[in-house]
């Protein structure tokens, strides 16, 4: 099931701003920092975290961190 809390700590991993300075509504690129590779490696992390495949295309979509969550909730596989 995704979470906020999750999302919130893997995005961590990969942005200099530290799980508290990451909420809902924070940019992924101007607020948390995320280069082009930061943002492939957490993409990759959110993947493997959820179980789900995130096509290129889709990581136009990622503007906020809600964005993420709302974007993952949708995608992951019902269990």
């Amino acid at each position: 099931m995704v979470n906020f809390v999750t999302v919130q700590k893997l995005l961590a991993e990969n942005s200099p701003v530290d799980e508290g300075g990451i909420t809902p509504d924070k940019h992924l690129i101007r607020d948390l920092e995320l280069d082009s590779f930061s943002l492939m490696d957490t993409v990759s992390s959110f993947e493997r975290e959820f179980d789900i495949s995130i096509p290129d295309r889709d990581l136009k979509l990622f503007d906020t961190v809600q964005d993420v969550v709302d974007y993952l909730s949708e995608k992951q596989p019902q269990k």
